[in-house]
């Protein structure tokens, strides 16, 4: 390029894309759902044998699929660390007091919801 080539061009302004119309709207979105609803439809069919078979033939395979299937970052969160002792001790006594109130058919079904959390459910 020559300087005349270059006379002409100007930086972009501060909010101006230099791609005005960008890329088409949910479309990775919508192939990623079209791909997972494909792989389901197949785990239906097939099921878990598949899996396993896939891991026996092809460990070094396996273990990319899973790797693509995780995260990338993953971010550590404390929901209650801003909280202040004295009111961590307050929202305690408010749960102990509401938990009290609770028949025992709602703590058992509370228990199996805390239960399938903790499993990653």
């Amino acid at each position: 390029m020559n300087a005349a080539s270059l006379a002409n061009l100007a930086p972009y302004k501060p909010g101006q894309s230099g791609n005005p119309g960008g890329k088409p709207q949910l479309v990775r979105n919508r192939i990623t759902a079209h791909f997972l609803h494909a792989l389901s439809d197949d785990f239906e069919e097939h099921g878990k044998a598949t899996i396993v078979s896939a891991r026996e033939k092809d460990p070094v395979g396996y273990l990319k699929v899973v790797a693509a299937l995780l995260p990338k970052q993953v971010e550590a969160i404390e929901p209650m660390g801003d909280l202040a002792d004295h009111e961590l001790v307050a929202m305690i006594g408010l749960l102990r007091a509401k938990l009290s109130e609770m028949t025992p058919e709602q703590l058992e079904g509370l228990k199996a919801q805390v239960a399938g959390q903790s499993d990653g459910a």
